[in-house]
């Protein structure tokens, strides 16, 4: 390797390092905002190892005994110890630095975040109090965003996924996803007895949670897969050389011929996958409605393309 490869190879490489911390600097903000203005104050909590550092903390009189950011650490000290042994170090090592910084700017902008809470949102509206619903819709939306850009810079908030990791490959029936779901589920209903004596009914603030965690999982999957995601076509027709043809010219999309079988009738049969933006399938179904009304057609969300005419967004 000359020397100015090695150097762009080297300057490439620390450009892509300092990507991915300014992604977890942002994200970790967020969800600190998220947190100390949406969440604390109206006693809402979030899934995972927040959870129920969230409901430690409403209970120990909020950094009375310790600060939320610091309780997160605590806590995940153990699930890195037991994901160091059993998972693997480059993932252990990413989440120690994504649950170092969400935890510390948690507590950097507590005091700041809560003099602010104060000051300009615990105001009676309408003659009550501020209304969970607007907390629980802005908290999701923004704690989402934040652990969203942590994900997209290839860290994580550690906690439960070590452990949901570690319990998947002793117990097959459940998926990590399946996991995590009934864990965050059982951390709710938690939260519901922990503050069955609090101002707001308990069960109240649970549910609010639960819409919270829905709009928090959509968000993410927004920032990591973007707004609007891409279709695919799948086109069975005895016309799909021409049809194929159209698709070429009109639309400016590739299309693949697949080989296939009809069952019931043992004829051979081509399927066309043409993968195109959701502004664009109104055309192709016209362009098979015209060539071949009796086209069986079937459009599909693709939510990840990569390769030659499509990025992280379609050129539209």
């Amino acid at each position: 390797m000359t020397f100015t490869r090695w150097l762009k190879s080297g300057r490439a490489v620390w450009l892509g390092r300092l990507r991915e911390s300014a992604l977890l600097l942002a994200g970790s903000l967020l969800t600190a905002i998220a947190i100390n203005v949406f969440y604390v104050p109206v006693k809402l909590t979030m899934g995972g190892v927040s959870g129920i550092v969230s409901i430690i903390y409403q209970l120990t009189g909020q950094g009375e005994f310790l600060s939320f950011g610091l309780m997160m650490i605590i806590l995940n000290i153990p699930l890195v110890l037991l994901g160091w042994r059993m998972v693997s170090l480059r993932f252990v090592w990413r989440s120690t630095i994504g649950t170092l910084a969400y935890s510390v700017l948690i507590d950097l902008t507590a005091p700041m975040m809560t003099g602010w809470f104060i000051r300009y949102m615990d105001r009676p509206l309408a003659g009550g109090s501020p209304d969970p619903l607007i907390f629980c819709i802005f908290g999701g939306i923004l704690y989402g965003v934040g652990l969203g850009l942590i994900f997209r810079g290839g860290f994580t908030t550690g906690g439960t996924d070590i452990l949901a990791i570690i319990i998947k490959r002793r117990l097959k029936i459940l998926s990590i996803g399946q996991f995590l779901m009934i864990l965050d589920a059982l951390i709710v209903f938690a939260s519901a007895i922990a503050y069955r004596n609090a101002e707001s009914p308990g069960i109240l603030m649970a549910m609010y949670s639960f819409i919270a965690m829905f709009l928090t999982s959509k968000s993410m999957d927004i920032v990591l897969e973007g707004f609007d995601y891409c279709r695919a076509a799948y086109i069975i027709s005895d016309h799909s050389a021409a049809i194929s043809e159209r698709i070429l010219k009109q639309l400016n999309r590739g299309v693949t011929s697949l080989s296939g079988t009809g069952m019931y009738t043992g004829k051979a049969k081509d399927v066309l996958l043409c993968v195109l933006s959701r502004k664009q399938v109104p055309e192709i179904k016209e362009i098979v409605s015209e060539i071949d009304p009796d086209a069986f057609v079937i459009v599909v969300e693709a939510r990840e393309v990569l390769g030659e005419g499509f990025g992280n967004q379609l050129p539209f």
